[in-house]
């Protein structure tokens, strides 16, 4: 159904690259932070839609690059199996953002067209200090990682969720993700809200779950909680909690979109991408 722009040179990046353009003035270095833009549901909460995007942090070329994630809230899975994806990867790259992001923009009209997804999404919970909606510079996202938060408090909302507990986890991997292991996140301290991961490290890669809790401060689901851990996650060194959105459609069941950050070690740095969750919270 997605018909995505990929051309492959000799630089092999992954999947998705990433973005470096300063939140205030200044150079773009390597290593990139996606900013992310909100499209919305659909009227019955049946689908979500968001994008991220940004520029290659592939050094020699600045090629803007753009996603767009259309999800089955009930099933937590990509409308069609992958994402829409504008992405040139060649040295030789000459695609601005504003041209990636139209053109992804024209490939999920018509899907978003098909499900109606026009409702604006209502922000239940933020973590201010993450700047979802900027593209961070490179000098930045170590700190980002570090001050980004593993809970988040919904202040308004039908779903009588009073946190959203992100854990990280170990989950099997066919990526050899033990450098990621190695990585030192802020000398020998642990990020905030981290726990030391327990087990065996070998064939396996940083994952993680999402649990919600009530007003009585007892967790009553867990939203999501990885078994494997994808390639395309490029062996995350954290995650952290982004924000999260409510709809609640007329005579049907609320719905949850929880955004996480990923973050990994890119071509030349530190790179963040989000990821949705999405399900019902009862």
């Amino acid at each position: 159904m997605f018909a995505a722009v990929r051309i492959i040179g000799r630089l092999a990046l992954p999947l998705v690259m990433g973005v470096v353009l300063a939140i205030s003035a200044g150079t773009a270095q390597a290593g990139d932070a996606a900013a992310r833009h909100i499209i919305g549901f659909s009227p019955d909460g049946a689908y979500f839609a968001f994008e991220q995007y940004g520029t290659l942090d592939a050094g020699a070329s600045d090629s803007g690059w753009s996603q767009i994630d259309i999800i089955d809230t009930r099933t937590n899975q990509l409308v069609g199996g992958k994402p829409i994806l504008v992405v040139d990867e060649t040295e030789e790259a000459t695609l601005t953002l504003e041209q990636a992001r139209a053109q992804a923009a024209a490939q999920a009209a018509p899907i978003l067209a098909q499900y109606a997804i026009t409702s604006p999404a209502e922000q239940a919970a933020s973590d201010k200090f993450t700047f979802p909606g900027e593209m961070v510079a490179y000098n930045d996202i170590s700190r980002l990682e570090q001050v980004s938060q593993k809970w988040l408090s919904p202040l308004h909302g039908e779903t009588g969720i009073s946190t959203i507990q992100l854990d990280e986890i170990l989950a099997a991997s066919t990526s050899d993700c033990s450098a990621s292991f190695d990585v030192t996140r802020q000398g020998d301290q642990l990020l905030q809200g981290e726990k030391p991961l327990q087990g065996e490290k070998a064939g396996k890669a940083l994952g993680f779950r999402l649990t919600l809790q009530g007003q009585d401060g007892k967790p009553f689901k867990i939203l999501h909680e990885d078994k494997t851990v994808p390639g395309s996650r490029n062996c995350p060194t954290s995650y952290s909690l982004s924000e999260s959105y409510e709809l609640t459609p007329a005579g049907k069941p609320a719905v949850i979109v929880v955004l996480v950050q990923r973050f990994s070690q890119g071509f030349e740095g530190r790179d963040r991408r989000f990821l949705a969750v999405t399900g019902q919270p009862r």
